[in-house]
């Protein structure tokens, strides 16, 4: 029998490739499976380096180890593997190879005989890519979940609900230990922790009622060209609408809580405005008639000292209440503003000469810094006059051991101030938020009757003006006032004083 014609024999019936290289690598013989899937001849491959032919450049060297190695195998072996054809398409293979020995037993080739596995392989790998695509869908539903549930709870402060949303979306990207995310909501700024900004980012506009409030960046870790898949663009599209509605939700809440809280205040100032204009009609009669006769009392001759004293304490403590009476009708708008046409920087300098003795007393010194341009108002001088009384009295019982208070007065067109700055011990946010509020004080009860603030905010509102408080602990207190002007003229003309 000849035996070349049997071997090749063998080799065309078989049903898949089937090849010998010899121990450089080098095609000895192949069967018509092998033209037909590499789609070179027989005539082109013998003597052809079956790795430089077939195995791409970068695997090439590995390739070559894999193969000879087995030249030292006794029996069969194993491995997988791809070609790349004559058109650049890979073509899997699952290879069984056999070293073939001569009459000496020296091995001089290897037979490679393999199976075409690349509908196999292609069917794997789209389960592969379906099985990834369903793992990241769940983890992106997952972390949508996680956020929305967020908004059921709008009790924590937004910027605790924010960092909270950050920290959850970073676990719906492929790679949450790679990933990092940065939201910037107006001038604040929320970060997962050991942020690293990179080259590879989406970013997305955080809008609130069509008006762009901020950005929403995600940051990746990768060497890859394309380190997002089109799943987290639509991730980071539909959090950033979350986080937009989280935004709205909260402040609309808080808008709701502090309209309350307005209502809640305005009700209650009504009633002790009702109550306290009622006590002052009640008892402004028979005070008046006590300080009368007190002082009556006084005018009659070769009084003892100790009555004189007691008429004393009485017109004193009469004084006194007749002042808190006052203040009542201030307060409870029993006294409406008398308009008139003033001069403010000459009303502030008549004020402030009032308590100028009081500010030495306390070594306080007044620093004058009045604006020549300042329009005549259209307002009550005697109101005027007791708000500057008030605020700068205020601010002199703050510093008992001396001080510097500035006092400023600015036109800018449409509104008179007065600024009233000092350099005082300032107050902290509990206190600052009730020092309006009728009847609170921090002084002794012999100091104070808590309704100074009260009646300067009622005299402001009744001028259609406003007035806002700065203060922090250990950097003073900064008191801004100020009055309408509008062109039309009704409450403010145009002057220089």
């Amino acid at each position: 029998m000849n035996l070349q014609n049997y071997y090749d024999t063998v080799m065309q019936l078989s049903h898949g490739i089937v090849v010998t290289l010899d121990l450089d690598g080098l095609v000895v013989h192949g069967n018509a499976e092998l033209e037909q899937l590499s789609g070179y001849s027989m005539q082109e491959l013998a003597g052809r380096d079956w790795f430089e032919t077939f195995i791409p450049e970068d695997e090439r060297d590995a390739a070559r180890k894999a193969v000879l190695e087995r030249a030292h195998d006794q029996g069969v072996s194993a491995m997988a593997g791809a070609i790349r054809d004559r058109d650049g398409d890979f073509i899997y293979i699952h290879w069984h190879l056999k070293p073939l020995a001569d009459s000496k037993g020296e091995v001089i080739s290897i037979l490679c005989v393999g199976q075409d596995v690349t509908g196999h392989m292609l069917r794997e790998n789209g389960l592969l890519r379906e099985r990834f695509t369903l793992m990241e869908r769940n983890k992106e539903l997952n972390c949508l979940y996680e956020i929305s549930q967020l908004m059921g709870d709008m009790e924590p402060p937004l910027g605790v609900l924010l960092q909270r949303v950050v920290q959850v979306l970073s676990n719906g990207f492929q790679h949450p230990e790679k990933t990092h995310v940065r939201l910037r909501v107006d001038n604040e700024i929320w970060e997962t922790s050991s942020f690293l900004a990179t080259d590879h980012v989406i970013s997305e506009p955080v809008m609130v009622h069509r008006e762009k409030r901020g950005e929403l960046a995600v940051f990746a870790e990768s060497g890859h060209k394309a380190p997002f898949i089109d799943d987290e663009l639509d991730l980071l599209a539909t959090a950033v609408q979350q986080v937009a509605l989280i935004v709205a939700k909260k402040e609309s809440r808080e808008s709701k809580l502090a309209l309350e809280a307005q209502l809640r205040q305005a009700d209650r100032l009504a009633k002790i405005g009702q109550f306290s204009a009622g006590v002052a009609h009640e008892i402004n009669e028979p005070l008046a008639n006590i300080l009368g006769f007190a002082e009556l009392a006084l005018q009659t001759p070769n009084l003892p000292e100790q009555v004189k004293s007691d008429l004393g304490s009485i017109v004193d403590s009469s004084l006194h209440a007749r002042e808190v009476i006052r203040k009542l009708m201030f307060f409870s708008r029993q006294m409406p503003p008398q308009l008139l046409e003033v001069d403010f920087n000459e009303v502030v300098e008549q004020a402030i000469s009032i308590t100028e003795t009081g500010a030495k007393r306390s070594n306080v010194e007044i620093v004058r810094d009045f604006d020549s341009a300042l329009p005549r108002l259209h307002a009550d001088p005697q109101h005027l006059k007791q708000v500057v009384i008030n605020l700068v009295a205020n601010s002199i019982q703050a510093m008992p051991d001396g001080g510097r208070i500035t006092v400023q007065t600015i036109s800018d067109g449409s509104d008179a101030y007065i600024i009233v700055e000092d350099t005082g011990p300032g107050m902290e946010p509990e206190v600052l938020k009730q020092i309006f509020n009728p009847f609170y004080t921090t002084k002794d009860v012999d100091q104070g009757t808590g309704l100074g603030l009260s009646v300067v905010h009622g005299i402001i509102k009744a001028h259609d003006g406003f007035i806002q408080v700065h203060s922090k602990p250990g950097e003073g207190t900064r008191v801004e006032v100020a009055f309408p002007c509008p062109k039309d003229g009704i409450l403010c003309s145009e002057g220089v004083s």
